[in-house]
């Protein structure tokens, strides 16, 4: 009788124990699907403009999550954030950028506790009160009318010549996205933006306006049409029928180069290229407006700034880090270090490619005031055409004398483009003055199309450099970007 008792408590108490073990069996995977289920969930850096999220990546552990909210193929000047990247916003642990003076859009963002900006208003520079020669002359260069870029019921307008026939208007979706769900647009029989503006933009205000769709028809007309885009397709088609030869001039509430991925945004029934013959802004192409409001935002043409950028994008990382989460901390301040080794020497290498420049010879003359931070760093001198030209593309004839005056003063060998191909303005100005263009651009505004901080930075100089009779050591310049590499890899 006792062994049976004997026996089934044992029994009881394997049971017990099995029981146990199963629950605290399930316990463990339930907190471990929890923990994943987190993890899954981690919010995400967010970097706003291209050079600042090249930067934040080089810093982050890798095990951070970072997102580049706008691509390089975008303005950050003229940029609307799209649903979507608003909602990236919200959705962020933390948010990096250069700040409104470079990027006008983070203007609404920039109280948000989870923003950190890294640019000018930031960190403490040279204000170049030394190179202020012409600050008292306007250059808005599309500022043509007297409003204030944002100000204006459009955002660009340009004058075409057409002869009768059937024309597209396409909008491409950019990075996956259209620049925006929607666009009103004005047609009108003119050949003066000018003398059509006023009539455009009570059109373009106006509630009376008529709604078209994919391959629907656009004819010129005293109203306004909202040209909505369809989110299923890549691209949204619209037909313009004109019926009679000769120039007409369409207003745009955005620019239409934002709605370009690998077309021209506007062809005939050939599929051939439609170029306007006046637009304003009246720089082909180059659509920037580089009015910052006195503070010039491109710190970064100088590598110590970088640097500085760099520890505010540190410290706010860090603190974003759990304290006992030792490990990322030591990880982001080791990456840190490397990052602040890099551009000690891209500022070394800088300095002896620029010091093989003749002294007589070290003038950047460029179209906008975007490489005076360089000029600082390095000792050049720096023009911008537009303190000298104003907006106008054209030149007249009490300005060319003092540019020549100015060039030939300066003993100027090259002008810098800032696009591909240049601005009519330089094209003008170069043929005026029979001073050549440099062969390759310089980037201004961020990163190229292709490679990193350092990389645009090594372009620029060698540019410069082999153009003003110098000679780069592009190849030790490689070497600096390769380090970069290593860092930004995810």
């Amino acid at each position: 009788m006792s062994d049976r008792l004997e026996q089934s408590s044992h029994r009881r108490l394997s049971i017990n124990r099995s029981i146990l073990k199963t629950s605290l069996l399930a316990g463990a995977v339930f907190l471990s699907g929890t923990a994943q289920g987190v993890q899954a969930k981690e919010k995400s850096i967010v970097a706003i403009e291209p050079l600042v999220c090249d930067l934040v990546k080089a810093i982050a552990p890798p095990s951070k999550q970072v997102k580049c909210l706008i691509s390089r193929k975008v303005d950050v000047h003229d940029v609307k954030f799209s649903p979507r990247q608003a909602q990236a916003l919200k959705n962020a642990s933390q948010v990096f950028t250069l700040g409104q003076e470079m990027t006008p859009a983070m203007k609404k963002w920039r109280n948000n506790p989870i923003t950190t900006v890294v640019g000018v208003s930031a960190i403490k520079i040279d204000d170049h009160d030394d190179h202020d020669d012409h600050s008292s002359a306007k250059h808005d260069d599309h500022d043509d009318h007297g409003k204030g870029h944002g100000e204006e019921a459009f955002e660009w307008a340009g004058v075409f010549e057409l002869s009768p026939g059937t024309y597209t208007w396409s909008f491409a979706k950019v990075d996956g996205d259209y620049a925006d769900p929607a666009m009103k647009m004005v047609i009108l029989k003119s050949g003066d933006i000018e003398a059509s503006e006023e009539l455009a933009e009570e059109l373009l205000e106006s509630k009376n306006s008529e709604f078209k769709r994919n391959n629907d028809q656009l004819v010129a007309q005293e109203k306004a049409y909202i040209l909505t885009f369809n989110e299923r397709k890549e691209s949204t088609t619209f037909n313009v029928e004109i019926k009679k030869a000769g120039k007409y001039v369409f207003f745009t509430e955005h620019m239409p180069f934002e709605f370009e991925a690998n077309e021209h945004f506007f062809k005939d029934i050939s599929g051939d290229d439609v170029e306007p013959i006046a637009q304003v802004p009246d720089e082909g192409g180059d659509h920037h407006h580089h009015d910052h409001g006195g503070a010039d935002p491109h710190i970064w043409h100088d590598p110590h700034n970088i640097i500085k950028m760099g520890n505010i994008i540190s410290r706010s990382i860090k603190k974003n880090i759990s304290f006992f989460d030792r490990e990322n901390r030591k990880i982001t301040s080791e990456r840190s270090k490397s990052v602040n080794s890099i551009l000690e020497d891209l500022d070394q290498w800088t300095q002896r490619q620029v010091a093989t420049i003749p002294s007589n010879q070290r003038t950047i003359v460029s179209k906008h005031k975007a490489m005076e931070y360089y000029g600082d760093a390095f000792g050049l001198k720096t023009i911008s055409l537009l303190d000298f030209l104003g907006h106008s593309s054209s030149l007249r004839p009490q300005t060319i004398t003092r540019v020549l005056g100015e060039l030939k003063e300066q003993r100027v060998k090259v002008l810098f483009a800032e696009q591909k191909p240049p601005s009519k303005l330089l094209k003008n100005l170069s043929r005026q003055t029979s001073t050549p263009i440099a062969k390759q651009q310089i980037y201004v505004d961020g990163l190229m199309p292709n490679g990193n901080a350092i990389s645009v930075a090594v372009h620029n100089t060698c540019t410069i450099v082999n153009s003003l009779g110098g000679s780069c050591n592009k190849r030790a310049g490689n070497q600096l970007e390769n380090r970069w590499d290593l860092l930004t890899k995810r």
